[in-house]
């Protein structure tokens, strides 16, 4: 299905709790206890100067810049870092400055492991930190092939890159979207509001009323991130067209992409996360998205602060 999905703020440690369902509240604080122990020994073991949070996790400042600004509630943040576990594991790597960084919104909903949002409510603009958290702060007891193991207890480098604007990153996105078309050769594109293009491929019925705010739209599609072959939702296999009313999709490109369309028209229309999946969260290793869905977890598939191109052939409007 084409819907949006809201994590909790208690994300980080949702599969942790999912797998311990069965056990007992003594069984979880045990295992808690446990991990506590574990890095304890690690950062005493390796003589470690690092600051224990209150939450749980251990940090130090390999770079700081006192004078920046610190990081405060709903910024949008870029960094580059590095995920292992504490016995060398590498599990995801992202420190090559020449790509732009992973964006994310400083909040409880914006990104996992939850112990890198942690973190970044003690850093500034420019500084670099090695944080040292127990599982039940990073992946708890979920693991992914042989990738991540359950109850990992993690070393993460970060570099706190610098917040941006909203305003910042959508014209950043609407940037790559006019870019998109013009390397493509994209013809027939129309920017109907800030950050939405829309393209009418096949005229539709034009004896029947086209859709207003209120309408209910029956529509065949398909929904790709900006670039991609292969759609990420689409409704032709399963033959399940959605039916959405204008006004109340819960996702302003459709919202406003499919007012005044008729029946049998065909349309293309590309759009910013912004108006899209705005909400999703960040997820690193990005690879464990499609297998966090299939296990049930309330997150977007869709990855965030990027474009969508949807494709959509309206069957019926009432």
């Amino acid at each position: 299905m084409i819907v949006t999905s809201r994590t909790g703020w208690l994300f980080g440690l949702v599969i942790l709790m999912a797998s311990c369902m069965e056990e007992s509240e003594t069984d979880l604080d045990r295992a808690m206890s446990r991990d506590n122990l574990i890095m304890e020994e690690y950062i005493a073991s390796n003589n470690i100067q690092a600051t224990k949070a209150q939450s749980g996790f251990y940090y130090e400042k390999t770079l700081s810049q006192p004078d920046a600004p610190q990081f405060v509630n709903a910024d949008y943040i870029g960094i580059y870092y590095e995920v292992k576990t504490i016995d060398g594991q590498l599990i995801d790597s992202y420190l090559d400055e020449s790509k732009e960084p992973k964006y994310f919104k400083y909040s409880q909903e914006g990104l996992w492991p939850i112990a890198i949002t942690y973190a970044a409510g003690l850093a500034r603009e420019g500084e670099e930190m090695m944080v040292y958290t127990p599982s039940y702060l990073a992946f708890g007891n979920y693991g992914y092939e042989q990738l991540i193991l359950p109850a990992s207890n993690l070393v993460i480098q970060l570099k706190f890159v610098k917040k941006y604007t909203e305003e910042e990153l959508e014209q950043r996105e609407i940037e790559m979207i006019q870019a998109f078309i013009e390397e493509n050769e994209l013809e027939g594109f129309e920017e109907i509001a800030d950050g939405i293009f829309f393209k009418s491929v096949e005229a539709g019925d034009d004896s029947k009323s086209e859709s207003q705010l209120g309408s209910n739209v029956s529509i065949d599609f398909e929904l790709f991130e900006m670039g991609d072959e292969e759609p990420t939702f689409e409704s032709y296999s399963s033959n399940q067209p959605i039916t959405f009313s204008i006004g109340n999709s819960g996702l302003v490109f459709l919202d406003e992409g499919l007012k005044g369309v008729l029946p049998d028209e065909k349309v293309e229309i590309l759009a910013t996360s912004f108006s899209a999946y705005d909400n999703s969260i960040q997820i690193i290793p990005e690879d464990i998205r499609l297998d966090l869905v299939e296990k049930g977890e309330q997150i977007d598939l869709i990855k965030p602060f990027t474009p969508v191109w949807f494709k959509g052939e309206v069957l019926a409007i009432q």
